[in-house]
């Protein structure tokens, strides 16, 4: 007996949203017509595809090795459909989108306009939180891609440049600090900073140990949002993304502060998962490229 097309699209959608429900729901199908089609499907290789963790179901080695192939199946199957009822289907359907936090209150909003012009039928379900959450998530198929600063990098991953987020030390004015900083005089100060392993937590413990300094006292944070306010409040020193801050640049409640030794730069990339790479990706990086471009959100 053959695995049959429901039963393979039936395993894609099950790995990609992580639940039988949310893929029963996708298909339009009762679950417990999902669970047997699965059923069926390991009964047919004798081998278990998935594994349940943390109330998620995983893909199993021999799972992340069918992946690939189910999707391609999947999208020739949307081509066939197309082409048998004569019309050309919209890129549509849902697109789970992680966000940096600087990202989402800059381009969020333009981005979708874009999106909802280009590709109407294109739904987005959003998370923001901090890149090193998020890239996580692509990799566990929690979300379907997502734009992050910095990323580690994993095998499974596609990571596709952006540009450079700029970045700025900065201090509220009440602090009294010198516009002409070094790590031993900000090492000081308290540090506002988003958890290890973030972007934002490296870059600032690595400016200050290229120095041989650890800075006393550390305040974690995992808003970059929150994290400007404090600093705005007088509460310590962060390292910020420019066009998040600005406009407390300009209105002097933000001083900026400069360095003999710029920070690392924070570069923002696009990652999703290669095996997984279609239409309704392409879309989403396609409109989120136009509306860096229109904002010069970022530099090259």
């Amino acid at each position: 007996m053959r695995p049959t097309t429901g039963q393979l699209e039936t395993f894609f959608w099950i790995a990609r949203l992580g639940s039988v429900k949310e893929a029963a729901r996708h298909l339009n199908l009762a679950q417990p017509t999902i669970s047997l089609r699965l059923q069926e499907l390991e009964a047919q290789f004798q081998r278990a595809l998935f594994e349940r963790r943390r109330r998620r179901l995983v893909l199993t080695s021999a799972g992340e090795a069918l992946m690939p192939r189910a999707a391609a199946l999947v999208e020739e199957l949307t081509g066939i459909r197309a082409l048998m009822t004569g019309e050309m289907r919209a890129v549509g359907g849902i697109v789970r989108v992680g966000l940096s936090e600087t990202f989402a209150h800059i381009c969020l909003s333009g981005w979708m306009k874009l999106l909802s012009q280009s590709h109407p039928a294109v739904q987005l379900d959003i998370v923001v939180g901090t890149s090193a959450e998020l890239e996580h998530q692509v990799v566990e198929r929690r979300l379907d891609m997502a734009f992050v600063i910095n990323p580690v990098g994993d095998a499974k991953l596609a990571v596709i440049p952006l540009g450079i987020q700029a970045v700025t030390w900065a201090a509220s004015p009440e602090l009294e600090l010198p516009r002409n900083i070094t790590p031993q005089l900000l090492a000081l100060q308290t540090i506002i900073a988003n958890p290890h392993p973030s972007p934002m937590y490296r870059q600032i413990i690595d400016w200050f140990r290229e120095d041989g300094i650890e800075p006393e006292k550390i305040c974690r944070c995992t808003s970059v949002t929150l994290a400007t306010e404090l600093v705005r409040q007088g509460h310590g020193v962060s390292l910020l993304p420019t066009p998040l801050i600005q406009p407390h640049l300009l209105d002097g409640a933000l001083q900026s502060l400069t360095s003999h030794r710029p920070p690392t730069p924070s570069r923002l990339y696009c990652v999703y998962r290669f095996v997984e790479k279609n239409q309704l990706v392409d879309a989403a990086l396609l409109a989120a490229r136009q509306i860096i471009a229109q904002l010069n959100f970022l530099s090259s």
